[in-house]
């Protein structure tokens, strides 16, 4: 006798539809499934971090990383509402890493700041999701001293840099996509302040010059931390670590800053020194990129665990929706 279940014995599952996950790690173009909803998660690009230049407990201020939108052009908050996304074509800028702080000029022991990040945008709906990127470092070089810059992030405060030892700020109100640098020192012998997070500030020069936290997500199937900062430079061995979130450690005892994570929004390391100073200028680390993803609910490939009915497998098969 035939089985009403197209033949097979055991439990019968529903299937249903997961999220469609389309995901940019460089500029492109969008195109949903059809008008509709969509969760946005924009990741703009991390600070690239700051040289330090040659002379004792002069070190680089880490970038910050870059700022992140959720559902929403001003902030981040994982209960927002899904945004309108259109059946016509949504263009998707991705920013690449901000430029590392290297040496130049005639003196190859001057250093050269970090570079901001570059925002992450989305355009959908006649509604501009921008994310903002990372402010760089400070500094202390001969042709002036410059303090961390505001970004979706702040940038770290330069170590022995009356000029540059303040830390920048997060985007001002009325939402910040992340948070502050640590404030770096204007002493001998001391460290820089480490770039802010999207979950976490940045460490001051006096703390432990460690790089702010990353945000968690898990709009791609997976948890991943984006958006951490960079750590600042120090004088003295063991480096500062980067924030959770694919920020790039810091240098220390004459060492380079590290990169921020590719496609994390991770800020880079600040260049360390030495006691003595050092040949030439400790360059930093290079800002990480953007990221851009997007997820259609319900539009994804149908997923469901134990036995399947013949129709549906057949149906969903042809379909293109199953899953071998």
């Amino acid at each position: 006798m035939a089985l009403s279940n197209g033949g097979i014995i055991g439990v019968e599952n529903t299937p249903e539809n997961g999220d469609k996950i389309t995901s940019f790690t460089s500029s492109g173009t969008f195109t949903a499934v059809g008008a509709g909803t969509a969760n946005l998660l924009v990741i703009a690009v991390g600070a690239g971090g700051t040289a330090s230049p040659n002379g004792p407990g002069q070190c680089g201020g880490g970038g910050g990383a870059g700022g992140i939108l959720y559902n929403s052009t001003t902030t981040r908050s994982p209960g927002n509402s899904a945004i309108p996304i259109p059946a016509s074509p949504v263009p998707v800028t991705v920013g690449a890493g901000g430029g590392a702080g290297t040496a130049h000029g005639p003196d190859p022991a001057e250093g050269r700041g970090g570079a901001n990040g570059t925002p992450s945008i989305v355009v959908a709906s006649s509604v501009t999701y921008d994310a903002l990127g990372g402010g760089a470092g400070g500094h202390n070089f001969s042709g002036g001293a410059g303090h961390g810059q505001n970004g979706g992030c702040g940038g770290g405060g330069a170590g022995k840099a009356p000029g540059g030892m303040n830390a920048g700020g997060a985007r001002p109100g009325p939402a910040n996509h992340g948070n502050d640098g640590g404030a770096g020192s204007n002493s001998s012998g001391t460290n820089a302040g480490g770039g802010g997070g999207a979950n976490t500030s940045g460490h001051t020069a006096a703390d432990t010059s460690v790089g702010g936290g990353g945000f968690p997500w898990t709009i791609t199937g997976s948890n991943v931390s984006y958006s951490g900062g960079g750590a600042g430079g120090k004088q003295d061995a063991p480096s500062a670590a980067g924030g959770y979130g694919g920020g790039g450690p810091g240098g220390s005892n004459n060492g380079a800053g590290g990169a921020g994570g590719a496609n994390t929004g991770g800020g880079a390391g600040g260049g360390g020194t030495g006691p003595s100073g050092s040949p030439a200028a400790n360059a930093g680390g290079a800002g990480g990129s953007g990221f851009v993803v997007f997820a259609e609910a319900d539009q994804g490939t149908t997923v469901a665990s134990g036995v399947w009915n013949m129709h549906d497998q057949y149906t969903y098969k042809v379909a293109g929706l199953w899953n071998e």
